[in-house]
Formats: structure tokens, C-alpha cells, sequence
């Protein structure tokens, strides 16, 4: 009627014990899980043909949260979440076990549909970000992250629109719209350190942009300001190509906004 089993790999700091009861046509059981001094639950229900479950943090800060259903037949997933903190680096590095999982292409199939939405309240090692709603749909063999959001500071909100992730020339790339509305460019300005002759008033930016993973590079085209065109902007940020170092980055973007801040002012 219950099976209980524990599991102890101490190389990876993991303990977990899990109860199952499977005496009823309803099936269900719990886990409790030790990794690296953090514990976590899982709670689970198995029916016949779906899987539900609920994943939370047992400490006192309770950092993350996650509940969703997995459908077998036909197959098709939801999964919501809360975090404090999203740990970016872990799911969209180029090396990531997620971003390999997607070059394979195992998830262009017409017959599986996945939802997934997860709510953070900031980026691990980046406070700057914050509100961040990431939004992944699977549907039809299509991958996309339309409807993600996310706010710098107080100042500018990010919404991504018309997103597909797929494979091209065997590395991972995002193809999409961003929209940007900047509600305190003096704010930017400063954090930017541009030049006073050159700060005037920005409400709005909508680009067209296409992201490689693997390079770490993108592709930005039809860049508009307040929905206006002007191409020595577009010539500038036409393309961007980021290291490894984020001190490297934040400083070669500072420059490269600056600049473009510079020839669009005039």
C-alpha cells in the first residue's frame, strides 16, 4: 500500500525521501529534498492519464513556488511558479541543459503542447531587473516567448511580442519584436551617463531583433524611437556582440547606447 524510499549522494550534497501511496486508484505521495543545505517539497497526484504536483521552498524565505499538470494523452503540460530570484544563467546559457534539449528540435511535434509562466521578483546577480514574467509556450511545433516582461529598475519596462525560438545553422537563435517604454529617461540618462546636451525626451522604442545563444550576438533591424525611423541609429545598433564578462558588457553596452543616443539627438 505505501512504498518508502530515501537516497543519499553525497558528492552532490543531495538527500531525498519520498512517501507513495499507491493503494488507491488516485495515486499519491510526497518528497522532501536536501540540496546543498536548501530544502524543498514535492507534493504529487497521479491519475490515470495526468500528473499534478507542487514544488515549493521549505525555508522560511520561501524563495520559489511551482505547481502545474502534466497530461499524457494527449500530451500537454502548464506549469506556474514564483521566485525571488530567477537564475537566468542556468536556463538560457548557450551550454545549458535546456538550450541543447531545444537544438535537438524534440519538442517540434504538432502533438505537444507546454505552458509555462514563471514570476520573479528580480535576476540572480542583476538587482537592476526586477517584475519579471516569463512567459514560454510550445504549441504546433512552435516555440515562443511572447507576452515576456520585465522592468529595469522603475524606470523602463521590456515586453517581448511575435517571438520564435528555433535552430538556425545548427545554433539556438530568438527571432522577435521588443517594446520598450521608458517611464523616467532622465533616470536612464543618468544611470548612462550621457552627455546633458544630448538627453531629450524619449517616451518609446520598438525594435525587430534576432538573438544567437551560442554567439552571444543579435541583430537589430527597424529600431524606432516615439515611432519614428532614423537611420543612423539603426547603422549603429545594427549589431551587438556580448562577452563573457557582465563588467565587459555593461560597459561596451553603455558606450554603444551613448553613441547611438549621440547620432540620434544630432
Amino acid at each position: 500500500k505505501r512504498l518508502v524510499s530515501k537516497l543519499n549522494i553525497n558528492f552532490l550534497k543531495l538527500q531525498a525521501s519520498n512517501r507513495f501511496n499507491y493503494n488507491k486508484k488516485i495515486k499519491d505521495g510526497e518528497s522532501s529534498i536536501i540540496y546543498n543545505k536548501s530544502k524543498s517539497k514535492l507534493i504529487y497526484k497521479i491519475y490515470q492519464n495526468s500528473f499534478d504536483f507542487q514544488y515549493f521552498d521549505k525555508s522560511d524565505s520561501k524563495n520559489f513556488s511551482f505547481n502545474g499538470i502534466i497530461n499524457f494523452k494527449p500530451f500537454f503540460s502548464k506549469i506556474n511558479g514564483k521566485s525571488n530570484k530567477l537564475n537566468l544563467n542556468k536556463y538560457l546559457n548557450g551550454n545549458a541543459f535546456i538550450m541543447q534539449l531545444l537544438k535537438t528540435q524534440i519538442f517540434n511535434n504538432k502533438n505537444i503542447n507546454f505552458d509555462f509562466n514563471i514570476k520573479a521578483n528580480k535576476i540572480y546577480d542583476n538587482s537592476n531587473f526586477a517584475n519579471i514574467n516569463l512567459a514560454a509556450k510550445i504549441q504546433e511545433g512552435l516555440i515562443d516567448i511572447d507576452n515576456t516582461k520585465f522592468s529595469w529598475k522603475k524606470y523602463i519596462d521590456f515586453k517581448f511580442q511575435d517571438s520564435l525560438i528555433f535552430v538556425k545553422n545548427g545554433h539556438l537563435t530568438l527571432d522577435g519584436k521588443l517594446k520598450i517604454n521608458i517611464l523616467d529617461y532622465n533616470e536612464l540618462y543618468k544611470f548612462l551617463l550621457t552627455p546633458k546636451n544630448y538627453r531629450i525626451k524619449i517616451k518609446s522604442v520598438d525594435l525587430n531583433f534576432t538573438y544567437d545563444f551560442d554567439q552571444k550576438s543579435a541583430e537589430i533591424s527597424d529600431v524606432r524611437v516615439d515611432g519614428k525611423f532614423n537611420q543612423n541609429l539603426n547603422k549603429i545598433i545594427s549589431n551587438i556582440n556580448l562577452k563573457g564578462d557582465n563588467l565587459q558588457n555593461k560597459i561596451y553596452l553603455k558606450k554603444l547606447i551613448n553613441n547611438a543616443i549621440k547620432n540620434y539627438s544630432g
